[in-house]
């Protein structure tokens, strides 16, 4: 099987961030949390692609942002349950 390019590796991650966004807007943070995951494991992947260190570095900062919000989101659940 070939691998997807960047470019669409890193479409993909977006869409699925922006799908998430979506999903925690409307407070369905189980799965607004499930997605923001599926884009992390693009973006890790993509980090390790990246030849250049500044796009590294730029995808580095995005799946940290998300990280931090699917922490946040496991402290809402757990307050909720």
């Amino acid at each position: 099987m070939e691998m997807p390019s960047s470019k669409a590796m890193l479409a993909t991650a977006l869409a699925k961030a922006n799908t998430a966004v979506q999903l925690d807007n409307t407070h369905s943070y189980t799965f607004a949390r499930k997605y923001y995951q599926e884009s992390c494991v693009l973006l890790s992947q993509l980090v390790n692609r990246a030849s250049n260190e500044a796009d590294r570095e730029k995808l580095r900062a995005i799946r940290q942002t998300y990280l931090h919000r699917i922490e946040q989101l496991g402290d809402l659940l757990e307050a909720e349950s």
